[in-house]
């Protein structure tokens, strides 16, 4: 047998090997806290986490198109062969077989992550993209039995982070796109409140596979909520692990978190219009909602 075929069979026997592992997602809707969760996985001797692949933001759609664009063509090559009254079938993909491709380009970018000389000790591994939140369903199918951490946070604050990173990066467009903060938080609430809401849909659907952090809580008492983490992720939680964790997650992903920063940026406008599309969204996430 050819050394290319042989590695190629071997690979798929790697895949294969990886896909029965504990599969997580770390999510959210946005960076705030996703980065330090990863970490904190990341840095537990069972867990390979690393991020960000941007597979359903980026590489399926990619995908996707692709096959579609093919299949077209495949379709016209097919007609002609009919209408020359030629043999054979034309060629194309079926959904199925394009959600095995997702599946097998996450598994080979999983298979770069899991070393060979410690495979089998890793038992779980997981990925932080927070843009998969939209696309949970998705993941779903093609990982039977992912799981799925969320990280959330107080949206105000994060409206009011996200309007001064855009205004110091923008080079124009985005003040004439919200000429006021108040407009850009009505629109942050109603992109935030969906993001979360498909979030806590999946959890209520699937209780077992779904961990909902707040940011503001690991800011406040890291270790219950690490020691929790690692239990959903069915790997040891000894305190030890869970204090070396803490610390070296801190020291490559520091929380820059200031809960309660949003009441410095949001004036009566802003508060009415975000708290109109998130008021009740934010009372279920145990944030203050004060007019």
């Amino acid at each position: 047998m050819d050394d290319q075929l042989k590695a190629h069979i071997q690979t798929h026997e790697r895949l294969s090997r990886l896909m029965k592992k504990d599969i997580v997602f770390v999510v959210g809707a946005t960076r705030w806290g996703t980065s330090w969760v990863q970490q904190c996985l990341d840095i537990h001797p069972k867990v390979v986490c690393k991020g960000e692949g941007h597979y359903t933001d980026s590489l399926f759609p990619g995908l996707a198109k692709l096959v579609d664009q093919y299949n077209q063509d495949a379709e016209k090559i097919g007609n002609r062969m009919q209408l020359a009254g030629l043999p054979g079938n034309a060629a194309g993909f079926t959904f199925d077989d394009v959600e095995h491709l997702m599946r097998t380009a996450v598994m080979l970018m999983f298979n770069r992550w899991v070393p060979e000389d410690v495979e089998d000790e890793v038992t779980c591994i997981g990925e932080k993209t927070p843009e998969h939140v939209l696309s949970l369903e998705l993941l779903d199918r093609l990982f039977p039995g992912m799981r799925i951490v969320h990280v959330v946070r107080d949206g105000r604050d994060e409206a009011a982070g996200a309007w001064d990173f855009n205004m110091g990066i923008s080079r124009g467009e985005f003040p004439r796109r919200y000429p006021s903060f108040a407009d850009f938080a009505e629109t942050f609430a109603r992109n935030w409140s969906r993001s979360v809401g498909a979030a806590r849909r999946f959890g209520r659907l699937n209780r077992s596979r779904y961990y909902q952090i707040r940011a503001e809580d690991v800011v406040e008492e890291p270790s219950p909520i690490v020691r929790r983490l690692f239990r959903f992720c069915d790997v040891e939680d000894r305190e030890d692990l869970v204090q070396a964790d803490i610390r070296r997650a801190h020291q490559i992903a520091p929380l820059d978190l200031d809960p309660g920063v949003w009441k410095n940026r949001f004036d009566p406008d802003a508060t009415k219009r975000f708290h109109r599309q998130s008021g009740e969204l934010l009372k279920l996430l145990d944030y203050t909602v004060a007019e």
